[in-house]
């Protein structure tokens, strides 16, 4: 019995080839222990696979049989439902029987009683059965095909199932050009995760970091980034932000802070040509999404959710795994999706061998059904950050059981299905020390930020780096780190003290008046504006009190200071410090020994003076004799 042919929907090339890969799971899967009664002297073969992914959506499935050799009719078969993902492991691998006849297909010849090449289609049905997973035969000539079909029910709730938008873990505020390159390439990683969400209903976790990493670049954005955020904004599916470089918001809570920090000012890391863009337009995923808290898979507890939801329209995302009830379940405050789940799908997609493969994903579709069915809600189902090689294989393998409902954003959010109760989760002290060391130096950041052109870009940049370094993708990796985390420890205590009056050494002022150097340490990439404050400790010395200096970036800048020198000697301390154009107090004061000599130059030139005058009196007196004794030589002698 024949039907119509039903092309299947276009797809996305690599999500197509996905697609056939789960289609051969319809098959004998290839191997022969998975095909039982199957003889290699068998002239006659078949293929069989299913329309939809098996889906009797329709209460019938097509089934298509490409056939070679023989003259042998095909026998379809059912079995009953199975009712776990082992028991359809089992009958694929060879065990049990479908006893329940379904259609006999007639194979046509060409006369010489052999088919070749044919390929024959029939609809089966399984009208009036209970929402399940069915074994399903088909055999010929001693050749058995084994697949599983799955017959949807009447109360099935639909599978939503959410896909962050991540990038590796960073050291910097922002990525790069030159990292935004690589990600967004072909191969990239971000391009990977578009790849694997494009044309499914799958619900974005965006990290907003990354479209703000390419607007910050403006016109110097690389073309294939530019390119991957346009196709971002593009899509219809429904979407979230995350925090900030997907930090977690956890060991934020447990450092005392009342809620997650934000970013609040993104200027340092801006293009000029991007000089005019706005936080809240660099930060802008595509639509404004509810808020929603992601924290780190089992990093969060019954206060954290009680801290994020107080008094605000909050939802908190948590493995089911962590719960009391270890159950999926999208309670009021708490959703809690199925991470076993999303496990085995991933660890089935992982699969190299494709016998593997093949075996692995109709499992885990089995289980996904089986799961759903028995859900009185929505199942929600969410794939942890990192695994970009494998995630377009999982995701392919939740939506390509055709038919079915999916459940997008409002739907999982209308729920509230009551109280959901996590596991007590102890704290990640490493975590917390480091949101710590970073708010310990804000009132030096806050200090030195006040001696730069722009404070705020200052401070913002160091809140995106602490950000960063809280991302949740960096659990993958607790040695690198823990490196980055004392690396920016050091780096803040440093940033807190990086603009200075230098220590000065002793003058010896002989003169009236003379400029006094003055060294101002900046070890911050940005120009400082700062005024040298002086004051002397003695009325001897008079000082310029307050002289404006723009302290160079990364270097350290001599500036001049004019004193002047009253009547007297004796040894003066000058006072000098450093202060912003707001009047705070930047560095420590540091303190000059200034010895005054200036009354040595007035006993100086009046030595010098006298010593002139004698010199000259005695040259006088010389030349006076000297003539007279001229004058007396040349008189005639006088007659006797």
């Amino acid at each position: 019995m024949t039907s119509s042919i039903h092309l299947p929907p276009r797809r996305h090339p690599r999500r197509a080839a996905l697609a056939l890969a789960a289609a051969a799971t319809l098959v004998a899967l290839a191997e022969p222990a998975l095909a039982a009664n199957e003889t290699e002297a068998s002239a006659a073969s078949f293929e069989m696979t299913l329309d939809g992914g098996g889906v009797a959506s329709a209460g019938s499935v097509e089934a298509r049989f490409a056939v070679s050799g023989g003259d042998d009719d095909i026998v379809v078969s059912r079995g009953d439902a199975l009712g776990s993902a082992e028991e359809v492991r089992a009958w694929l691998g060879g065990s049990g029987s479908a006893n329940t006849r379904l259609d006999e297909i007639e194979v046509p010849t060409d006369g010489d009683d052999d088919a070749d090449g044919e390929e024959l289609t029939a609809t089966l049905s399984f009208a009036r059965l209970p929402g399940g997973v069915y074994p399903l035969a088909a055999t010929r000539d001693g050749d058995e095909q084994r697949a599983v079909v799955y017959v949807p029910a009447a109360e099935q709730q639909g599978v939503a199932v959410i896909v962050p938008i991540t990038a590796p873990p960073i050291e910097a505020g922002i990525l790069s050009a030159a990292e935004l390159s690589d990600l967004t390439a072909d191969d990239g990683a971000l391009t990977a995760q578009l790849d694997a969400v494009e044309g499914t209903a799958a619900i974005l976790a965006v990290d907003p970091a990354i479209p703000a990493a390419i607007r910050a670049l403006g016109d110097a954005a690389p073309d294939a980034a530019a390119a991957w955020l346009e196709r971002l904004l593009a899509l219809p599916n429904d979407r979230f932000a995350l925090q900030f470089g997907d930090a977690d918001v956890t060991p934020q809570l447990d450092a005392g802070l009342d809620a997650p920090l934000v970013p609040t000012h993104l200027g340092n890391f801006l293009d000029e040509s991007a000089a005019d863009a706005t936080l809240s337009s660099l930060l802008d995923i595509g639509s404004d999404g509810p808020a929603l808290f992601w924290p780190a898979p089992g990093s969060a507890d019954d206060e954290t959710v009680a801290a994020l939801t107080a008094g605000a329209d909050a939802r908190v995302l948590a493995p089911a795994s962590s719960t009391v009830d270890g159950a999926p379940a999208l309670g009021d405050a708490v959703l809690a999706y199925d991470d076993g789940l999303a496990d085995a799908l991933m660890t089935a997609a992982e699969e190299t061998d494709p016998d593997a493969l093949a075996l692995g994903t109709e499992v885990a579709r089995a289980q996904l059904w089986l799961e759903e069915l028995a859900a009185d809600e929505p199942l929600l189902i969410a794939f942890d950050r990192g695994d970009t090689e494998h995630l377009a294989a999982a995701v392919e393998t939740v939506t390509s059981l055709s038919g079915r409902e999916t459940a997008g954003l409002d739907e999982i959010l209308e729920v509230g299905s009551g109280s959901v109760v996590l596991e007590e989760a102890p704290a990640d002290e490493d975590r917390v020390r480091a949101v710590t060391a970073y708010l310990d130096d804000q009132a030096g950041l806050t200090t030195i930020s006040t001696a730069l052109a722009e404070p705020a870009a200052f401070l913002g940049e160091t809140r995106a780096e602490l950000q960063q370094l809280l991302a949740v993708g960096w659990q993958g990796d607790p040695d690198a780190w823990g490196v980055r985390a004392t690396a920016l420890a050091a780096l803040n205590d440093d940033r807190a003290h990086a603009i200075e009056v230098q220590q000065q050494q002793p003058v010896q002022l002989l003169s009236g008046s003379a400029p006094m150097p003055v060294w101002i340490r900046n070890d911050l990439p940005y120009p400082a504006e700062v005024t040298i404050v002086a004051i002397s400790d003695d009325p001897r010395l008079v000082i310029e009190q307050r002289t404006v200096v723009t302290a160079q970036p990364d270097s350290v800048t001599r500036a001049k200071v004019d004193v002047k020198a009253r009547v007297g000697s004796g040894d003066v301390t000058v006072h000098y410090s450093l202060e912003s154009a707001a009047g705070t107090q930047i560095g420590p004061t540091r303190d000059a020994d200034v010895t005054v000599r200036a009354s040595w130059e007035r006993v100086g030139l009046g030595v010098l003076g006298a010593i002139i005058v004698l010199f000259l009196g005695i040259g006088g007196v010389r030349q006076a004799r000297r003539r007279r004794r001229t004058r007396a030589a040349e008189a005639p002698p006088e007659a006797s």
